[in-house]
């Protein structure tokens, strides 16, 4: 399997860091001004927002988990949502739809990448351990299911409701069910760098 390497914020990152990335990957703005608008007008924002919270607090002792368990129960379940407080996901996550999407153990999620509803990333089955990882600038459209212990490239695009079990290059277009892949349309250099962008 392609190793990415995926750098695993500290704990006074977990919260500082990824919010404002993540408030610009699902509204194009920044600032807190953005921030009190965006938690009433984007459900996407608020789902990966909590999330990051109850990851947050599941880390930080007994009580912590307990209510990272509510959180997540109350702010993601209610939605048709499950991400996995084990799962790793990277700043400026995308959610245009945070409908009905899960999120395995395992899985690990590259900077700004996009998620959208109905997707399903897991392992392959109960007997076969091991999770999809997604480079950075990944594209995953509506209805996707991404199984195993496979590397999704960085700024790759999953075609909506294909379902992929095998690895994709960067910059590759993965379709259909079983998914065959087309070569990178264009490479990674030219792929928009949303991580590096200048927030305003």
């Amino acid at each position: 399997m392609t190793e990415i390497a995926l750098k695993s914020p500290d704990r006074t990152e977990q919260l500082s860091m990824p919010w404002r990335e993540d408030l610009f990957a699902n509204t194009g703005k920044s600032g807190v001004k953005a921030a009190m608008v965006a938690w009433a007008t984007s459900p996407g924002f608020v789902a990966i927002t909590w999330w990051r919270v109850a990851k947050w607090l599941r880390e930080s002792g007994r009580p912590g988990r307990a209510l990272s368990w509510m959180i997540l129960r109350r702010c993601l379940m209610n939605r048709g949502c499950y991400i996995s407080l084990l799962a790793e996901i990277g700043p400026g996550l995308n959610l245009p739809h945070p409908t009905g999407i899960v999120v395995g153990d395992g899985v690990r999620i590259g900077r700004s990448s996009t998620i959208y509803q109905n997707v399903t990333l897991g392992r392959h089955s109960a007997d076969r351990p091991g999770y999809p990882v997604l480079g950075d600038g990944t594209t995953v459209y509506a209805g996707a299911v991404i199984i195993g212990a496979i590397v999704i490239g960085e700024g790759a695009v999953v075609a909506a409701n294909s379902v992929v079990n095998r690895e994709v290059a960067p910059g590759a277009v993965a379709m259909g069910a079983p998914a065959r892949i087309v070569p990178q349309a264009r490479p990674p250099a030219e792929l928009p760098d949303q991580a590096n962008r200048k927030l305003p």
